[in-house]
């Protein structure tokens, strides 16, 4: 059993702290004043701001930014709500270990689901969630990766989780990070169909990863696979190898141009500084830094100036390296469901479920706030922007029966694939669980079936699960929509809030 509607409305919901800089303990939500925002754990001592980065602590001037908000960690809002639940009954419980699932926290959901199923071990969601979490502790021993590494092409550098093997060309700690959020996904995955109803084959050996450093080995390899139809992609699962396959976006054009600006800028500081020292202690000082107008200035506030800036430049390389994770652990994660779909079972081949659905399943996965995986079917940072930029979208009807796709990446079809199955499963979860077992049922199989086409098959599969009425349907799915937010754009500040701006969520500058 899920929880009601209004259990989750009880228990999903943060309370908000909307707080003058001088006054901030903690923080959540971050707005600069020189563009840009982000969604990260963070803290006020005296004037900095120490913000947790998932790789260590990034510390600025508190001039730096412009609004803090509290509320918005679930690491942090976790022991509350779980003290809050532990005299309430089981629903209540059950509840707060489904918030824990969706908003990423596997290993605390985990916990409560075990301690659920002690406490009613006939409850058949906990119960089925339990087992799968048995399943997950059993040992995964490694594939033979011997042919996939001589096609890769490269040197790597193999790293092991207990469901993942990663070959990389990285160091320990991004591997270990990337391996830890494929993790989270895995269990999160299990979790989510056990709960469902949906009982999954577990890995029966490691899940492989290839993570290539540079986007030229990457697409030298899917030539040699004569796979170039993705090469817009940055990540591929490759269901031959039954590996994913990805490059690192700080290899991409956008992201070294920006840090090679970065990196002119801190040398522009550095310089100013060196001069700076060897001028003579009562000396006027000429400065022009970042773009600033030209002025005569003394030491004391060319100091000022130059840490100013050396702030900025350190805001900015945070909100860069934010935007790199939430696409490279993004794609990561996004891969792994494909990869698990097939690997568990849940597709029985994969024509069994259409192009959108493979893709907007794989997008509830997908979102990264603060460089950590935020769990499943959340407001999407970079899918929602997207979708509100589609000038011409596919009507519901075309896209239910794949209208468009083919091989490669198409933005606003996976902006439309992810905000469908968002919607359908936020709001109809019942007829989207019905949905996927129309499609996974034997008859799905039988060549019989699928004599009148493929797109005829899934097109009326779905209209005997959500009923007959696209029309409304489709009117309501975008209804719903032109009301998501994320919670960055939900707190923005007033002034920043026109008609038809975005939020970025992950740290990108605005």
């Amino acid at each position: 059993m899920k929880p009601s509607r209004s259990l989750r409305a009880l228990f999903g919901v943060s309370v908000l702290g909307l707080v003058g800089v001088g006054s901030v303990a903690r923080a959540d939500l971050l707005y600069f004043r020189k563009g840009g925002d982000a969604q990260l754990p963070a803290r006020i001592e005296g004037n900095r701001l120490i913000i947790s980065m998932p790789d260590g602590q990034v510390n600025l001037s508190r001039d730096c930014v412009r609004k803090l908000v509290s509320g918005f960690s679930p690491e942090a809002d976790w022991p509350e709500r779980l003290r809050l639940v532990q005299s309430r009954d089981f629903d209540a419980k059950f509840a707060a270990a489904w918030w824990a699932l969706e908003n990423g926290l596997t290993k605390e959901a985990g916990v409560l689901v075990r301690e659920l199923h002690r406490l009613g071990p006939k409850h058949a969601s906990t119960a089925r969630m339990a087992s799968a979490l048995d399943r997950l502790e059993q040992p995964c021993p490694d594939p033979d990766l011997t042919a996939f590494q001589k096609a890769i092409g490269i040197e790597v550098t193999v790293t092991r989780g207990p469901h993942v093997i990663l070959l990389h060309q990285h160091s320990e700690s991004e591997a270990s990070e990337r391996i830890a959020v494929l993790e989270k996904v895995i269990t999160g995955f299990y979790l989510l169909f056990a709960a469902d109803g949906i009982e999954l084959l577990a890995p029966r050996r490691r899940l492989v990863s290839a993570w290539f450093a540079e986007k030229k080995d990457f697409l030298a390899f899917l030539h040699a696979e004569q796979a170039d139809a993705f090469a817009t992609t940055r990540g591929y699962f490759h269901p031959t190898w039954a590996a994913v396959v990805a490059f690192d976006a700080r290899s991409t054009e956008e992201q070294r141009n920006a840090r090679s600006k970065l990196a002119a800028r801190r040398e522009e500081v550095e310089r100013f500084d060196r001069q700076l020292e060897a001028a003579p202690a009562r000396a006027r000082i000429r400065i022009e830094l970042g773009g600033e107008p030209v002025r005569t200035v003394g030491r004391s506030e060319a100091k000022a100036a130059i840490a100013r800036v050396e702030s900025e430049i350190t805001c900015e390389t945070m909100l860069l390296d934010l935007d790199r994770r939430s696409i490279d652990l993004g794609t990561a994660a996004h891969e792994m469901i494909h990869q698990l779909a097939a690997e568990s079972g849940l597709v029985p081949r994969h024509d069994a479920f259409p192009a959108w659905l493979h893709e907007g399943l794989a997008a509830q996965f997908e979102v990264i706030r603060g460089g950590r995986w935020s769990g499943v079917s959340r407001a999407h940072d970079l899918r929602l922007p997207d979708w509100r930029k589609i000038q011409d979208p596919i009507p519901l009807e075309r896209l239910v029966r794949d209208a468009g796709f083919g091989h490669g990446y198409q933005r606003d079809l996976y902006a439309q694939a992810w905000a469908l199955v968002y919607y359908l499963r936020t709001w109809h979860s019942r007829e989207f669980l019905t949905f996927l077992d129309l499609l996974r049922g034997p008859d799905s199989g039988d060549p019989g079936s699928l004599a009148t086409g493929r797109g005829d098959r899934v097109f009326g599969a779905f209209q005997r699960a959500f009923g007959s009425d696209l029309v409304a349907l489709e009117r309501d799915w975008r209804a719903f929509m032109a009301t998501v937010k994320t919670p960055l754009e939900q707190n923005r500040p007033a002034e920043e809030k026109v008609p038809g701006a975005v939020g970025r969520g992950t740290g990108r500058k605005s």
